[in-house]
């Protein structure tokens, strides 16, 4: 019988996913196939898993956690070549990955998805060699993700995101960056930017509103400094995905974007919500780079 590898995060939103389990086991089975279950202990694990396991019969490998989880599995099949399909039960706060290839939100719904194994090649981006199948972001407000308590985290989700940013606006101010495309050089004062290869970041779901993970390219949104007040007016085009041509928003697609930090200080940066690398970025995306377990019906 063939399997179906199953990773879970316990600790991952609202950690309810372990409820659900004796639920995936029947259905797969039920569609013909044994379903294998790793129960990760920590960032470091996947390393592990990875490394201890041979991968003969699997025929799919399934990630029950957020968009930080199923970057630590990518990166860890990457980094072993392992060409197998990858598919994610949205478990996360955000799970901005699932709702940009249509996974439903509801876990059991998602799960009789997956179930069907239907399969689709997508880009992959990649930052000074680490994978990012979403978002790859810097300047500020990135580092929220990585300092929210868990605790506050799984009890309020999304909300939890909001809340500290409101804390961190009276840090708000620009920073200065040079960003290298495939065809122009921006030097701009940038308050965040976000290297997009997905539609959706932080839950904002429509703030890379052209971006398709099958176009080969990546799409850069930057948003600009300006006065404090025009910046809820930004934010407001942006949940209506009308912000793309606002004169505050710098916008263009690219194969290869090279961006660096002008700033004396260190700046944080963020891919797929995970701590990211140091500047320079050096970003390009790897077209059909990766193959994902689909919602057939999208």
């Amino acid at each position: 019988m063939s399997y179906i590898q199953l990773i879970y995060n316990p600790v991952a939103g609202q950690r309810i996913f372990k409820t659900r389990l004796d639920y995936i086991i029947d259905i797969f089975q039920r569609h013909g196939y044994e379903l294998r279950i790793h129960r990760t202990m920590g960032n470091n694990d996947y390393d592990t898993f990875f490394d201890t396991r041979s991968f003969d019969g699997c025929e799919g490998i399934i990630i029950a956690g957020g968009d930080g989880s199923f970057n630590h599995v990518v990166n860890a099949m990457k980094r072993r070549n392992l060409d197998i399909p990858v598919g994610v039960i949205p478990a996360g706060t955000a799970n901005d990955f699932a709702k940009h290839i249509g996974i439903p939100e509801q876990i059991q719904n998602a799960i009789n998805t997956l179930a069907k194994m239907s399969t689709r090649k997508f880009d992959l981006g990649v930052v000074n060699g680490k994978y990012f199948v979403n978002v790859c972001s810097g300047g500020l407000l990135i580092n929220i993700s990585h300092e929210i308590e868990p605790e506050l985290k799984n009890m309020l989700g999304k909300l939890a995101y909001y809340i500290k940013g409101v804390q961190q606006l009276p840090k708000f101010r620009s920073l200065r960056f040079r960003i290298t495309s495939n065809n122009k050089v921006y030097e701009e004062e940038l308050f965040l930017f976000l290297v997009m290869n997905g539609s959706s970041a932080g839950g904002f779901n429509r703030i890379g509103e052209y971006a398709s993970m099958k176009d080969g390219k990546l799409d850069f949104v930057g948003i600009k400094s300006c006065p404090v007040n025009d910046i809820p007016i930004v934010f407001a085009k942006i949940m209506l995905g009308e912000h793309l041509e606002d004169k505050n928003i710098l916008y263009f697609q690219s194969e290869h974007i090279i961006i660096e930090s002008l700033e004396k200080e260190k700046i944080p940066t963020d891919v797929d919500g995970e701590i990211g690398p140091s500047y320079p970025l050096d970003i390009k995306v790897i077209p059909e780079g990766i193959n994902v377990i689909i919602n057939p019906n999208r």
